[in-house]
């Protein structure tokens, strides 16, 4: 089993000091909300902003007690992308503009003609329904009629944005302040809008308690009144709640939780910002290790989450909250071919994958790094970040295609996984692993190891149908033995002694030129197309075949456009894995629906 080809850099990061934190333990404060008038606007806002004093003291707290107590291990922390940035709410404040790296409040982004008014409408009432309607010039947290007075939202909104604001304080029922859910029981709200605030707030942090003004996740909500099971389940499903908000990028209808997947955290204000341009900044690709989530409004700076926490521009808590909007990192055990029990991180996410063991014996992660991850002082996903900021990864020039990139999850695939999962037919499928097979073993892109038919099918890479019909492309790369003489033949040699199908050796020889040379079965060098030629191991007419690419078949289906293309085609549209070096293709499922099927071949283009 073969490894990805990557070279040590000789630095070793500087690890970031532990950052200060609050210690103070605050007591929950019930308050009850001053009536709304002109004399109260005062008191309410400090309401608001004690709120979130009382909830970051407890978060932070709460977060030294467990680390210190009782060794708190981040490898086992529940992903969810209702995460707090440091106690606070991560409802989006405005809009990024890519072009001038400057952030404006999304009704002046609407003003200029970035997005419709009524886009920019959907994230003022998000921000009201979570009590977070930021003033991003100077990043003070108003109420709705305070941002009115302060010009800061539309008069005309007043209204609208004041029942929105209800979600956060409260909807006033028999002397009682009733929580989103429970409003929409007694019928107060209409079941669709109190749908979405539901999904905001547990998008940014949790339900809201409008009687203390905490946040409370899924579970204790249950317990609390604040929703109930058969709600919760609904909530990210389009047919029982239809998504409330609109993509920037595509106009598409959307959840809350998927735009703030796409947004950037600005450190000057600390708020989360939604990207425009189209340089799609946060958008993750096979060509970029990481995408820049970071920014510096003053500054005009973008970086990763990871470089954003080196340089202490963020904290621990912060780089924990953006790295989970990107990755979803988890460890398992496996056995490798040799039989031995190994540690394994890996991403569903992003479809990536690290030996723990390789990366120790390669010098990526150091010992008292890994001692530090086991004892829980270490995330797992510092330690991905650590481990890869150390790879450099080479191209491999004589790689096939290894595996898909679907375009729209922006997530890598096996080859036999694209086909189970019908991004392409089983007949490409086949194609493109008798050229795994034949030019060194079944390529599985999370890792970018290559595997023998045997290992491959216990790891899923390929069924034994598959193995079945691959072993003779398996044998042309680790050479096909004379029975009568013992001798190791090359795959034109076997061809000609007739131990070797001329279809399937003609394929071989082409997959492997293609790729940089016909392989030496002992000693799994390339052979050039020029030296093949100069020393006749290929005959005449196989070899002007294979120079002139008018005879070359169309025998491929093109995982991304489903035209018919051919392998070389493919390997001219295929684009080297910044994780493996390995070369992968642009795939996109159609759908056998009308309007959604075009939406993913536009994408497809995109």
């Amino acid at each position: 089993m073969s490894h990805p080809q990557v070279a040590k850099t000789q630095q070793t990061p500087e690890e970031p000091k532990p950052l200060n934190s609050q210690t103070i333990i605050s007591k929950t404060i019930h308050y009850e909300e001053p009536a709304q008038n002109q004399a109260s606007m005062t008191t309410k806002r400090q309401y608001i902003t004690k709120v979130f004093e009382i909830t970051e003291n407890v978060t932070t707290q709460m977060h030294e007690n467990q680390r210190s107590e009782s060794g708190l291990n981040a490898r086992k922390e529940e992903h969810t992308t209702s995460v707090m940035l440091g106690g606070k709410s991560t409802t989006i404040a405005g809009v990024y503009v890519e072009s001038s790296k400057k952030k404006m409040s999304f009704l002046e982004a609407s003003e200029k003609g970035f997005l419709a008014k009524t886009y920019a409408v959907e994230f003022l009432e998000a921000q009201a329904a979570t009590g977070r309607i930021t003033d991003l010039a100077t990043g003070q947290i108003l109420s709705v009629l305070e941002a009115v007075e302060k010009g800061i939202v539309d008069p005309a909104l007043k209204n609208k944005l004041t029942e929105a604001e209800k979600a956060f304080t409260g909807y006033v029922y028999a002397g009682k302040k009733l929580s989103v859910f429970q409003a929409i029981q007694q019928r107060i709200i209409d079941r669709y809008r109190g749908k979405i605030y539901l999904e905001v707030q547990l998008s940014t942090g949790g339900l809201i308690n409008p009687e203390t003004g905490a946040r409370v996740p899924a579970n204790t909500a249950i317990d609390q009144g604040l929703i109930d099971k058969d709600t919760l389940q609904s909530l990210y499903e389009p047919v029982s709640n239809t998504k409330g908000f609109h993509s920037l990028d595509t106009g598409q209808k959307v959840y809350y939780s998927e735009i703030l997947k796409s947004c950037v955290f600005d450190i000057d204000s600390e708020v989360y910002l939604v990207p425009f341009g189209d340089r799609h900044l946060t958008s993750i690709s096979p060509t970029s290790s990481h995408r820049n989530c970071v920014v510096s409004s003053s500054q005009g700076s973008e970086m990763s989450a990871y470089e954003a926490f080196k340089k202490k521009y963020i904290d621990s808590t912060t780089y924990l909250a953006l790295s989970k909007q990107e990755s979803l990192w988890e460890e398992k055990s496996i056995v490798d071919a040799s039989g031995t029990s190994v540690r394994v991180i890996s991403d569903p996410r992003s479809g990536r994958e690290i030996c723990l063991e390789y990366a120790l014996r390669h010098r990526f992660l150091e010992k008292s790094e890994f001692e530090s991850y086991c004892s829980g002082i270490l995330s797992i996903y510092e330690l991905a970040d650590v481990i890869f900021s150390r790879m450099v990864v080479v191209e491999d020039a004589s790689s096939p295609i290894a595996g898909l990139w679907d375009v729209t999850s922006r997530k890598r695939l096996s080859i036999f996984q694209g086909c189970q999962q019908g991004f392409t037919d089983r007949a490409t499928a086949l194609r493109l692993l008798e050229a795994q097979a034949c030019t060194g073993g079944i390529c599985d892109p999370a890792s970018g190891e290559k595997a023998r038919l045997t290992e491959a099918v216990k790891r899923g890479l390929v069924d034994e149908s598959l193995a079945q019909q691959l072993q003779q492309f398996e044998q042309s790369y680790y050479g096909i033995v004379n029975p009568k003489t013992g001798k190791t033949l090359s795959v034109s040699q076997a061809v000609q002694e007739n131990l070797l199908p001329k279809d399937v050796g003609f394929r071989c020889i082409e997959f492997q030129l293609l790729t940089g040379g016909l392989v030496n079965p002992e000693t799994h060098e390339r052979v050039s197309f020029e030296e093949v030629m100069q020393s006749g191991l290929v005959d005449k007419v196989t070899a002007a075949v294979l120079k002139d690419e008018k005879f070359h078949t169309k025998s491929l289906t093109c995982p991304k456009t489903k035209r018919k293309i051919t392998f070389k085609e493919a390997l001219e549209r295929s684009v080297f894995d910044c994780h493996t070096g390995l070369r992968l293709l642009e795939a996109t499922k159609l759908h056998p629906f009308g309007a959604k099927a075009m939406y993913h071949y536009i994408l497809a283009y995109k």
